[in-house]
């Protein structure tokens, strides 16, 4: 979630992000060794081709195939090299030198100065684009300026932010060319030709149905992974994009050799353990609860706050989603950089107290459905009420709970937060837990802690690793111990792909620029 305008968008693809599970109708061969297309599967049709507006699971995919990044992610959340081969960072900027011979999906020249283009029109808040808040900061004035001799494109920030750079991995941060810059709202509604910096063109597109793409001849900007084990076996000249929602239909179809890649977060994954799939499990959701700590809620109290920390228990949250996700300790996992891995500073489950606390009080918990129905919402129902509180549950679909929550236009006390985190990095979850409350910026919890302020504030004028992490231990320590949240844990989701494929999965998603055929 990156921003209050587009944060229902972002939760809605909760369920779906990145999951993509599905069917084709397809005869063809399944793709090995080129003798077909390769079959990948998407929950739901395209909102738009247009890589700074995509908010959904499938606009991200279809993005990332057409659209290079300056940089990519690799297997440890550090940043390798795109379309830039190389980069300098301070707080306040970034310069990027380009690969040599780029070029757009026309085959002409990739220039600093279109690379430019591009970036100013993600930036301008005119666009309305998502991605920029966690990019250049909320609110940051941003310049860009280019070289084209000496193949620079430069990105200057009116205050620090020094994630500027792995945000630059972000699918909303994909460069377009100039055709499609010059008619934004085309590339928002159709494939435009030479728009493309990615790997793959889109050749045919039939909303609701399929999305068929090629390879590009002589592509030579694919991501420099340095941790990732990427597989061997040829890049497939024909990926096809198949629309459908149902895990078990896709599970079928890969089990019979008619899809090559599908994705689960429920129980059809585990059928294909063993067997000759390549089975990668990753986070997909980070669970945490954060209070409505304005005045007139229970939230406002800090022992209100700790009795429900203490009534709590990650490890059973877990088991309501299956058990395989990972216990977390910040509002973040082990994956992000820099996160919290000190159990000793989160509160710890302790019933007898809670009961103290919370017997006779009456809270309202508002949660999304989008996960396994809300399941994990009713958990906290039930565990808070069995030490005595009297809690109403408002269980709703994501535009209702973004609506109610997010953009605090309901009246609720307590929430069960489902996070993705596509920038891999702390300051995600962070930019929603600090400055002007809605609508002016994105603390929907109203919550005031100096101390994490302060940490989040100096992690942001810092690109030395070592001092960044130690400002967000800071930070993080300081929100833990007045439980303004409380970690729960991860929901994974299980990318599956058959016996003559496979690909990088990295920071919760598949590369779809990087699947491989074997045959």
């Amino acid at each position: 979630m990156v921003r209050s305008r587009s944060a229902a968008a972002a939760v809605l693809a909760a369920a779906a992000a990145l999951v993509a599970a599905g069917c084709t109708t397809s005869s063809e061969p399944s793709a090995g060794g080129g003798s077909g297309p390769f079959r990948y599967a998407v929950t739901s049709d395209a909102n738009t081709f247009d890589p700074a507006l995509g908010t959904a699971a499938t606009d991200y995919s279809l993005a990332r195939m057409q659209f290079g990044t300056l940089v990519y992610r690799d297997a440890d959340q550090s940043v390798v090299p795109g379309l830039a081969e190389k980069w300098t960072a301070a707080p306040d900027s970034a310069t990027f030198t380009l690969r040599g011979g780029l070029t757009c999906s026309d085959g002409k020249p990739l220039t600093a100065g279109d690379v430019a283009a591009s970036l100013r029109r993600w930036a301008d808040p005119k666009t309305g684009a998502a991605g920029t808040g966690l990019a250049f900061g909320p609110g940051a004035k941003v310049t860009v300026a280019s070289d084209d001799a000496a193949r620079t494109v430069t990105v200057k920030l009116s205050r620090p932010w020094s994630d500027l750079v792995p945000a630059m991995a972000m699918t909303n941060a994909g460069i377009v060319c100039p055709p499609g810059l010059k008619d934004p709202k085309a590339l928002g509604q159709e494939p435009v030709p030479g728009a493309g910096t990615g790997p793959y063109t889109l050749s045919d597109a039939q909303r609701g149905r399929q999305y068929t793409f090629k390879l590009r001849d002589g592509y030579n900007a694919f991501p420099a992974y340095r941790k990732a084990k990427v597989p061997a076996g040829d890049r497939p000249a024909t990926v096809r994009l198949s629309v459908v929602s149902n895990e078990s239909t896709a599970a079928n179809q890969l089990s019979t050799g008619e899809l090559d890649y599908a994705a689960f977060t429920g129980p059809d994954a585990a059928r294909f353990a063993g067997g000759g799939y390549h089975l990668h499990v990753q986070p997909l959701l980070r669970m945490f609860v954060v209070f409505n700590e304005r005045k007139g809620h229970p939230g406002a109290d800090p022992k209100f706050r700790k009795a429900v920390a203490q009534a709590l228990d990650p490890a059973a949250f877990n088991k309501v989603y299956g058990g395989k996700g990972e216990v977390m300790k910040s509002w973040s996992d082990s994956t992000s950089q820099c996160a919290n891995t000190d159990g000793s500073i989160v509160t710890k489950t302790d019933s007898s107290a809670a009961k103290k606390a919370l017997n006779g009080v009456s809270l309202k918990l508002n949660g999304t459905n989008s996960v396994a129905g809300g399941s994990g919402n009713t958990y906290v129902q039930e565990a808070l009420r069995a030490l005595g509180a009297k809690v109403e549950l408002r269980n709703v679909d994501n535009a209702t709970w973004a609506s109610d929550v997010l953009a605090n236009k309901g009246d609720w006390d307590v929430t069960v937060m489902a996070h993705l985190n596509f920038s891999g990095t702390l300051t995600a979850g962070a930019i929603l837990l600090t400055g002007p409350n809605p609508p002016e910026g994105r603390n929907f919890g109203g919550i005031g802690n100096a101390g994490f302020d302060a940490g989040f504030a100096k992690a942001m004028a810092t690109t030395d690793q070592a001092g960044k992490c130690a400002a967000w231990g800071a930070a993080q320590k300081a929100l833990l111990e007045r439980d303004d949240v409380v970690p729960l844990s991860t929901v994974p989701v299980a990318f599956v792909l058959g016996k003559s494929a496979d690909a990088v999965v990295s920071g919760g998603a598949v590369d779809p620029t990087s699947f491989r055929v074997q045959g």
